[in-house]
């Protein structure tokens, strides 16, 4: 009777403790205590029932310093293909663990989950077409890669928060982690206390025909404080030319460039370069170093890395990582693409992604625009039918929720907060000055409104800190 039993629930969604992977315990290893390991067993259709197979969805417990019997917080990563438990060594020291559990979920084809849906093609580069090759090696797997998508991860996130016997959480989504939290708030509103959303990302949002236009926004943002602060308007008195100038040499003559993150020299032309310096803005701690970036590559110095931030140009080579974590893969390309393909590129056309790009200055608009436009081929080659229509609609709840944006943010702008708040009727919306994408865990400001917001998530937190925010500090060497 019990292998009977024991038979029945490997065939029904239910959790089971598990040893913690090394890669864990090496990113925990400073409060191996605070953690717990576990598997979410799911199906992989739903509809197909017991001709389906299971998943195993990696979960991590990481224990509240003070346990204070709250709602626990379920964090949801971005990418999409973004694994959850990258962040552990992030969310160790975040303010929100002062007073809860933080769960984190590696969704389904993500991280340590399994079957993960990684392309090492093409992180090798090794096939002539890489995202070919894995396409067809997921597919020979028996992989079903319709199923790796939004409404399926808000499912998962439900069934988790049923078989740890949660009857209610709170849920912090980053990026496309705050579209999935959204999901959740539309199809289970009932196990959703609150809902904090950084980098808004709501469904309704046109990733590919904005991306320039959202790009371009950030750039011009940064050109429009280098020029109102005065230190860094006469160090680069006119910043803009610059940004134009390095395009122009690098089109006319392609250069290695040391990355400012890994130090590793990269081979780029402009176009390159405005994609490459698109993805700095995502990070707030590189920020107020890009005027000096940008001025240093305008004089043909591309092996520009401030002595201060030593520590963050180095290569991987150089951190001495154990096998198991140069192994661990923390994006899904799989994933990204299955969810991408289905949900964005369908309800948007190549000729509205042009018409967008016209409006914005030539050399920026063809760089983001042409990278826009990869993916719609891209899509055409991963070959999965659209989403239904009304996956589209915003969102509408009366779940309490919580909005960051970073005036910097490239790819999240604040006004996709504007509009996913439209649908949220009680809500409030923030946006930090001297941040890229994500404000908790980069700014104090953003943590304090987000621990005093869910102490009571259905009042107006103070946002006092917000006064004193200014934009970057800008460095120059």
């Amino acid at each position: 009777m019990a292998t009977a039993l024991a038979s029945a629930q490997d065939n029904h969604p239910h959790y089971e403790a598990s040893d913690c992977p090394e890669i864990a315990l090496w990113m925990a290893s400073a409060e191996l205590g605070a953690i717990r390991c576990g598997l979410l067993h799911v199906r992989e259709d739903r509809a197909a029932g017991g001709g389906s197979a299971m998943l195993r969805l990696f979960v991590l417990r990481l224990a509240a310093q003070n346990e204070r019997g709250n709602a626990p917080i379920v964090y949801l990563a971005g990418g999409p293909g973004g694994a959850a438990s990258a962040a552990l060594e992030g969310l160790l020291s975040s303010a929100l663990r002062s007073e809860h559990e933080i769960i984190l979920i590696d969704q389904r084809g993500a991280g340590l989950s399994q079957p993960a849906l990684n392309c090492p093609e093409i992180d090798a580069g090794a096939s002539e077409n890489p995202l070919a090759a894995c396409r067809a090696r997921l597919l020979a797997a028996g992989i079903d890669l319709a199923a790796y998508n939004t409404s399926n991860s808000a499912q998962d996130i439900n069934e988790l928060l049923i078989a740890l016997d949660l009857p209610t959480a709170n849920i912090y989504g980053i990026s496309y982690g705050a579209r999935l939290a959204l999901t959740m708030a539309r199809d289970f509103p009932q196990r959703l206390g609150a809902m904090i959303l950084d980098g808004v990302s709501p469904p309704q949002a046109q990733l590919l025909t904005e991306q320039a236009v959202n790009g371009n926004r950030a750039f011009e943002r940064l050109f429009a404080d280098c020029a109102a602060d005065p230190a860094c308007r006469q160090a680069y008195p006119n910043l803009r030319a610059s940004f134009n100038q390095v395009i122009d040499r690098l089109n006319q003559a392609p250069a290695e460039i040391a990355h400012l993150r890994s130090g590793e020299a990269t081979w780029m032309d402009g176009e390159i370069w405005v994609n490459y310096l698109f993805d700095l803005l995502y990070d707030t701690s590189l920020l107020a170093w890009l005027p000096a970036m940008i001025r240093a590559h305008a004089a043909g110095d591309y092996g520009f890395a401030p002595p201060e931030m030593a520590s963050l140009a180095k290569p991987e080579s150089a951190l001495q990582l154990p096998d198991f974590a140069l192994q661990y893969d923390a994006d899904s390309e799989g994933l990204y693409y299955s969810i991408i393909c289905a949900e964005a590129v369908p309800f948007e056309s190549a000729e509205g992604l042009l018409a967008a790009g016209a409006r914005l200055p030539p050399r920026t608009a063809a760089a983001l625009s042409n990278a826009a436009l990869q993916l719609l081929a891209d899509c055409e080659l991963w070959g999965l039918p659209a989403a239904a229509a009304s996956h589209k609609r915003p969102v509408i709840s009366a779940i309490p929720t919580l909005l960051f944006s970073g005036a910097y943010d490239p790819v999240s702008p604040p006004a996709w907060a504007v509009a996913a708040a439209q649908g949220l009727e009680t809500s409030w919306r923030f946006v930090l000055p001297d941040t890229g994408h994500g404000a908790l865990g980069n700014s104090d400001c953003a943590d304090t409104i987000a621990l005093e917001f869910l102490r009571q998530p259905t009042q107006e937190p103070a946002s006092d800190c917000l006064e004193a925010l200014r934009p970057p500090v800008f460095r120059s060497q």
